[in-house]
């Protein structure tokens, strides 16, 4: 049976049907006359057109779907799904490798030299990030399109309407985890830079890198990891070639060179022997190339009862090592200390045979110790000059152990007093300070005074609490009670205190202007002129 001929126009269908045994004629359907063959048709009796159209659609059908053909029956169909005939065996498929055929500019054509449209191959990304990025790329905002301009309405409030510039919000903000032991690893990157160098901190981090690949691939032998070529940084120096000839050899050996020596020997005209004397020359000793040792450790700082908590215990144990020394008889054991309070204590019987003989014995021991301990105290007492010089260190001990030095400044609206000119002055050269006490006839007077910390603050006890200022101003004959009032009470004001790194006066010095501009110039001459400026501008309401 054949299928069934689908008239044209309509879409094909399919009537399974058993394959013909015998292939000379064809069954026919429909009572229909022969009609000749066209040219090119197979001439078998009973095929018509219309039937052979048919019989080539359904070949074209199962072409497609993927049925092969016989070539011994080119324009039938011989092999449909279904059972098989058993006469019939498929032939394997032959396998021809596709052709890639380019022109010259590289683009892929057919046989026929037409360009083949390459579909694009879109990335297939799997990763959320990447899914996501896409998808953002893909995603457009689509702005507003207003058909009247809202500010052009006078009902429209741009709080309630619309902003037209800004239509996103701002991103959040997220957090941000660091992995574990990425401050470590910095650290550790920042202290080599700081000691070797950038090259030291490169090299470290590309072995850090190496041991982590290392450490990712468990079955990787340590031993294979690549060693990189040691970089030369500033600190190291190059080392010197080995010299054909040692420069200790050289002033003994007549031709400068190791070619004399004939089978690790040589002989004496080949020396200059006067060079050779009865003396030894040691050559000056070379530290070999270390790293510094590391800083001793600090001592522990402790307080008061810590610190008398330890002498106790120091105490107590060297009495024991003594007691310990007395009972193996190393020293000799100390003498009973008789009193006459303690007479019969410890004499006991002894004392009543001589009391008179006893008596004496006791009170010179007791002179004799009382001598011993005025001995000890004279052999500990200091001499006068270290007693001066431990008074200087009490009183000027941070004078230079500081590196920078203290400066206070000092504005006095009248600096006239002879006492109080005086007590300005030879207290600062007590103090061991620099600086100067510049008085202005008509104006203020200004004190710089340059030291330590303690000399500093005992000189501004002086300034500001024991000199009675009000008092300390002389007095006109001419002048009136009245005129004496309406004047501002004299005082002293400290207008600033810091440190500085180089002093600028190398002694102290009272100096009288006649003008602001001379006091001024006295200051600046000293490279201090900011000083006169800051009494000048100083007001203390506004402190």
């Amino acid at each position: 049976m054949l299928p069934m001929p689908v008239p044209p126009g309509s879409a094909p269908f399919m009537v399974p049907v058993s394959v013909v045994q015998s292939t000379s004629a064809l069954p026919v359907v429909t009572p229909t006359p022969d009609i000749p063959p066209q040219s090119g048709l197979p001439h078998l009796p009973g095929l018509t057109a219309q039937k052979y159209e048919a019989v080539k659609r359904a070949q074209e059908l199962a072409a497609k779907m993927g049925f092969r053909q016989d070539p011994e029956f080119a324009p039938l169909i011989n092999m449909f799904p279904g059972q098989l005939p058993p006469e019939v065996t498929i032939q394997p498929k032959p396998s021809k490798a596709p052709v890639l055929r380019l022109d010259a500019l590289g683009r892929e054509v057919d046989e026929h030299g037409n360009l083949v449209n390459v579909p694009k191959v879109n990335s297939l990304s799997t990763l959320k990030v990447n899914i996501n990025k896409q998808k953002k790329e893909a995603f457009q905002i689509l702005k507003p399109e207003l058909e009247v301009d809202p500010d052009k309405n006078p009902y429209y409030d741009p709080r309630m309407g619309i902003d037209k510039v800004k239509l996103l919000r701002p991103k959040k903000m997220t957090f941000q985890f660091v992995d574990e032991g990425k401050w470590t690893r910095d650290a550790e990157i920042i202290k080599l830079k700081s000691q070797f160098g950038e090259a030291k901190a490169k090299e470290l981090k590309a072995k850090q890198a190496q041991l982590a690949r290392a450490k990712a691939e468990p079955d990787m032998n340590p031993n294979l990891i690549e060693v990189g070529e040691r970089v030369m940084t500033a600190k190291e120096k190059p080392k010197e070639p080995i010299p054909e000839v040692e420069w200790w050899d050289v002033p003994f050996l007549q031709s400068g060179t190791y070619g004399d020596i004939v089978d690790d020997g040589i002989t004496e005209e080949k020396i200059k022997m006067e060079k050779m004397t009865i003396y030894v020359e040691h050559p000056r000793p070379i530290e070999p190339p270390a790293e510094p040792a590391p800083p001793p450790p600090q001592p522990l700082k402790l307080t008061k009862k810590e610190q008398k908590k330890l002498r106790t215990q120091r105490r107590l144990a060297r009495e024991k090592d003594r007691q310990e020394m007395i009972r193996l008889g190393v020293l000799e054991p100390p003498k009973p200390k008789v009193k006459m309070s303690n007479l019969m204590k410890v004499l006991g019987a002894e004392a009543t045979q001589d009391p008179t003989k006893m008596e004496m014995e006791i009170r010179s021991a007791a002179a004799e110790r009382e001598q011993a301990h005025i001995d000890r105290n004279i052999a500990r007492k200091l001499t006068p000059a270290e007693r001066r010089e431990k008074k200087e260190k009490k009183l000027f001990e941070d004078a230079n152990a500081n590196v920078d030095s203290i400066v206070s400044v000092y504005k006095i609206n009248s600096l006239s007093h002879p006492q109080a000119r005086f007590k300005v002055d030879i207290n600062a050269q007590e103090n061991r300070l620099t600086g100067c006490a510049v008085i202005f006839s008509e104006g203020i007077s200004v004190v710089v005074v340059e030291g330590g910390a303690k000399s500093i603050k005992r000189y501004g006890k002086l300034m500001l609490r024991r000199i009675d200022w009000s008092a300390a101003v002389k007095k006109d004959e001419g002048d009136e009670n009245e005129e004496e009032e309406e004047k501002e009470m004299n005082k002293c004001v400290l207008v600033w205190q810091g440190s500085v790194a180089k002093p600028g006066f190398n002694r102290f010095f009272v100096h009288e202007c006649r003008t602001e501009a001379a006091a001024r110039k006295f200051f600046a001459d000293h490279g201090v002129a900011h000083y006169w400026d800051l009494a000048v501008n100083f007001n203390e309401d506004a402190v």
